[in-house]
């Protein structure tokens, strides 16, 4: 089988890659879904704590454009958490209706924990693969986005990129 520019992605390669991405990503998905178990928590809750982490102070209109979520399907969850003290809501003093989003100390450990496990699960496979390797995924994984998805990473990263390239070995 040869590789040449106008066959850069055979047919058979991008099914094998959509399963491989999808399994990969799922798999480090679930050492955080066990950490969050551990404090009663759900992927949903954490993904509100993402969020909030990345921008302190967002409103729920925010974070339903990141998370691309309904109002509906985010009041639940942001019940459970202010419940549960992970975080707190503040008014806005210049528009009542908006309220602000904080994490709490707890919120914040929870967080924590999370992005712990799973830097360390995708640490183990970037040695696995190597330097070079690692560095090609995050560019591709960053090439894939759409431009709503691009929008939605703006969200809470502005113009601001952490490729490996860009860290001195």
């Amino acid at each position: 089988m040869s590789l040449d520019e106008d066959n850069l992605c055979p047919e058979d390669h991008a099914h094998w890659l959509f399963s491989i991405m999808y399994l990969g990503y799922n798999s480090m998905l679930e050492v955080g879904d066990t950490y969050l178990q551990s404090i009663g928590l759900r992927r949903p809750h954490f993904r509100v704590l993402y969020v909030l982490q990345r921008k302190p102070g967002a409103t729920v209109r925010e974070v339903l454009a990141f998370l691309d979520v309904t109002q509906q399907s985010i009041s639940p969850i942001i019940k459970i958490l202010i419940g549960n003290g992970f975080i707190t809501q503040k008014e806005d003093l210049k528009d009542r209706r908006s309220r602000h989003l904080y994490l709490t100390k707890e919120g914040l450990a929870a967080w924590r924990g999370v992005i712990d496990v799973q830097r360390e699960y995708l640490k183990q496979a970037y040695q696995k693969v190597g330097f070079e390797n690692a560095k090609g995924y995050a560019h591709t994984a960053y090439a894939m986005m759409n431009e709503k998805n691009q929008r939605q990473l703006e969200v809470v990263w502005k113009d601001t990129t952490f490729f490996l390239d860009d860290y001195k070995p």
